[in-house]
């Protein structure tokens, strides 16, 4: 049985240094959202660390213990020492002699514990220091973790702060008393933000903000970042900034009657979305635009002009790589979808609008539609070879030319301008068979390709 010194009266210099640590505990928890038992942890264990570090109890325990109730800033801190007989008293640290003991307690017994109230006002300035420095470090510690938990759940969203400070790196941002990061590489190249400070000593110019909006990029975990580093970093050249912008402005798509498929952007230049309608009566290219492009433009205008395509999805690949490359018209695909890769044919004309300045337009379209676009011209179109299925017949067996033939297919163009899925259904050849088919047919124009 524990035996507990009846505590001395609390003085009130003691008071009033609760009450105030009381008040810093309740608006530490609040303002951070932090939860109230990790916190009652971290300060038991920074007083644990502070007082236990230089005496140790029997097998190297720590001989105080500390009770902390953030509710009603009631810290307690007990130190526990073994009672003894009075010839074996060794260490005073975390022993007490019989006689000692029984002063305190007439029931004590030897082998039971004894628990004395510490004051605060005992603590040395040395402990004090040492203890604002551990818990500073802790609750630094828990304030980071906190806002991990609370961002890790807003990637993808867009957050709209003021600049705090900028460096030659980045933009400190704060959203809501938090300093979160936007690396300038992450900057649209036009984008101008400066410190409401800066704004307020008359640095101001056309397009110049102290407010900047941007996406949830990245939540770095808080145990392999700095602690002198943000944790949250921001961005407004990601696909996923635009998207959420899309989001905001166009309610089909909050709602999910309308699917962003994928998002390609070259930052301040050109963007170009897949979207998907779920609903056969909207059109999705249409409710994304609005009327004389009422939607689209304020997302224009916070990308700062960056123009954006929106490109509807279709099952037909040959119609989206058409679709995908405007504003270029295009006549002609050749496709070869297990290469991933086409022939586009467009006229003289076009063929710099199908490749765009320094290739921006067929690079976006590349990466949306995942297939290599070779874009030529349309005299090319001519020196298309193709072939008939009949000059397999000595590699690929009778009974499958017969099934592809009487489901169409006379040439192996035809073939290879038909996705191998769909193409299986079609015919109940098995898989295997048919992808073998594919290899004999793409080998006859590989040379082709390699020469021209």
């Amino acid at each position: 049985m524990a035996r507990t010194k009846a505590s001395s009266k609390i003085s009130e210099k003691e008071k009033l240094f609760r009450q105030r640590l009381y008040t810093s505990m309740q608006e530490f928890i609040q303002q951070h959202g932090i939860d109230k038992d990790r916190f009652t942890e971290v300060m038991r264990e920074a007083f644990l660390d502070v007082l236990g570090a230089s005496e140790k109890g029997g097998e190297g325990k720590n001989v105080y213990s500390v009770i902390v109730n953030p509710d009603t800033a009631d810290l307690q801190i007990l130190r526990r020492r073994r009672i003894v007989p009075d010839d074996e008293l060794e260490d005073e640290s975390w022993q007490v002699s019989l006689s000692e003991a029984l002063e305190e307690d007439p029931t004590a017994i030897v082998g039971e514990d004894l628990y004395e109230e510490v004051s605060l006002s005992t603590l040395t300035r040395i402990q004090v220091d040492k203890l604002k420095t551990r818990l500073k470090q802790q609750l630094r510690d828990l304030e980071r973790r906190a806002l991990y938990h609370r961002y890790i759940h807003m990637l993808g969203e867009i957050i709209t702060g003021e600049v705090l400070k900028a460096t030659r790196d980045e933009l400190i941002v704060l959203h809501e008393g938090n300093e979160l990061s936007l690396p300038r590489r992450e900057l649209i190249p036009t984008d101008e933000f400066i410190p409401k400070d800066s704004m307020q000593a008359g640095r101001r110019g056309r397009g110049v903000s102290s407010v900047v909006k941007a996406v949830v990029h990245q939540v770095l975990d808080p145990q392999r970042v700095s602690p002198h580093r943000p944790i949250v970093i921001l961005s407004r050249t990601s696909p996923a900034f635009l998207e959420a912008l899309l989001k905001l402005e166009i309610p089909e798509i909050y709602d999910g009657i309308i699917r962003i498929k994928k998002v390609v952007r070259i930052p301040g230049e050109r963007a170009k979305v897949l979207v998907e309608s779920y609903d056969d009566r909207i059109d999705p290219v249409g409710a994304c635009v609005g009327v004389k492009g009422t939607r689209i433009r304020p997302v224009v205008e916070e990308l700062r002009g960056e123009y954006i395509d929106i490109i509807p999805y279709n099952p037909d690949v040959r119609r989206m790589i058409s679709r995908a490359l405007a504003p270029a018209t295009v006549m002609y695909v050749n496709l070869y979808p297990t290469r991933r890769y086409a022939r586009v044919f467009v006229a003289p004309e076009e063929y710099a609008k199908a490749v765009g300045r320094e290739g921006i337009n067929v690079r976006l379209a590349q990466e949306l539609l995942g297939y290599e676009l070779d874009i030529r011209e349309a005299a090319e179109y001519g020196e298309e070879e193709d072939i008939e299925l009949s000059e397999f017949s000595d590699e690929i067996p009778e009974a499958i030319l017969k099934a592809l033939q009487r489901e169409g297919f006379q040439t192996a163009q035809s073939v290879l301008q038909f996705p191998i899925d769909e193409l299986q259904k079609r015919t109940q050849i098995d898989l295997p068979t048919l992808q073998k088919v594919y290899e004999i047919l793409q080998a006859e124009f590989e040379d082709e390709r390699e020469d021209v």
